[in-house]
């Protein structure tokens, strides 16, 4: 154990799982926010389904965080949607600045925009630019009167409301919201009580508590899933840098052995998610990930599996995100570094309306 870590360990204990700090309080208020969100996409349907229906390629598209999200659900929306319908996932500022790798917005398309307060000036540009070409907007965010929102076909409001620090809320919300309009969960009063059983704010915080002191020593996390478990591994490695504020990189297994591992040491952790997939495709990943265990043993690299408990890909997505949340404030707090502001972020950082116009 660190001296930093040791330090802070009684910190971790006292800290109570829906706070006192604002990451605390914005993830226990997260299921509700999520269940809430499922809720309003329940009452919007006749109305997303003419948007969704017909048209060609779906285009979930993002920053930060929700793109995060984008990633997560692209996989099983492919799944749930069958072969005939294309969902691709665009950073926004890769459409607002021009399409830099040359892929092309269609008139057929669905645009899926997602931005909690709405004003994300990248993700505004692109449905702007998606509203011009005559593609369909479907904006999911918690400002029905935003910028976005005013570019939009149709606005799902995303039940978070504000939010003061980390995308936890928020992105717990938007995740439940886009895999509602994807068809990939059920109605909310189906989900309601099982989704408030997996996502226990006490019990998760309880197995983050545990898991903390491992990672918090840690001098690099490497943080690995394919498919929807890589877009969750996008959005844990955002809030290691935002709270953790120790290097962490998220990739799949695969690009992980194949070159980065020779970055690693054995003062570094592996957390590795396995998410909900296709069964056809479990036996393989299972062989993978064996060979990818037995590879880490050798080099000493502690290393922390998250599998969710809920059995279908949407909820377990849900699981498991709200894991990686709590995971991510216990080991901050375990660390000494949360802050509830940030240093960078909001301050050196300025937002980039003048360059996406």
């Amino acid at each position: 154990m660190t001296r930093p870590m040791a330090a802070h360990l009684g910190a971790l204990a006292e800290a109570r799982p829906g706070g006192p700090d604002s990451m605390g309080i914005e993830i226990a208020e997260g299921p509700d926010a999520a269940i809430a969100t499922i809720r309003a996409v329940d009452a919007l349907q006749s109305q997303i389904a003419p948007v969704l229906g017909g048209k060609g390629r779906i285009v979930l598209v993002g920053t930060g965080a929700s793109l995060a999200v984008a990633r997560t659900v692209a996989p099983i929306w492919r799944r749930v949607g069958g072969q005939n319908i294309p969902v691709l996932v665009r950073q926004a500022t890769e459409i607002a600045l021009g399409n830099l790798d040359g892929w092309q917005l269609e008139r057929t398309d669905v645009v899926v925009a997602i931005s909690q307060s709405g004003a994300s000036p990248e993700t505004v540009a692109a449905a702007r630019l998606a509203e011009a070409l005559g593609a369909s907007v479907l904006a999911l965010t918690a400002y029905p009167d935003s910028a976005l929102a005013s570019a939009a076909t149709l606005t799902v409001p995303q039940a978070s409301g504000a939010e003061e620090g980390a995308a936890t809320k928020s992105a717990l919300a938007s995740l439940a919201g886009v895999l509602a309009i994807a068809a990939a969960v059920g109605s909310a009063d189906e989900l309601a009580n099982d989704l408030r059983h997996h996502l226990d704010v006490v019990s998760a915080w309880r197995e983050a508590t545990l898991t903390a002191p491992r990672l918090a020593g840690a001098r690099h996390t490497w943080i690995l899933g394919f498919g929807t478990a890589q877009g969750l591994a996008a959005a844990a490695a955002l809030l290691w840098h935002e709270k953790v504020i120790r290097p962490a990189t998220a990739a799949t297994p695969s690009e992980f052995r194949h070159g980065l591992i020779e970055g690693v040491d054995s003062k570094d952790a592996v957390m590795l998610i396995t998410a909900a997939e296709d069964p056809l495709a479990e036996g393989g990943v299972a062989r993978y990930l064996d060979r990818l265990r037995g590879e880490l043993r050798e080099l000493g690299v502690d290393t922390i599996e998250l599998r969710a408990a809920a059995g279908e890909p949407g909820p377990a997505a849900i699981e498991l995100l709200f894991s990686l949340q709590h995971l991510a404030r216990a080991t901050a707090l375990a660390m000494g570094t949360y802050r509830d502001e940030f240093a960078i972020l909001r301050r050196v950082v300025k937002p980039a309306n003048d360059l996406t116009g």
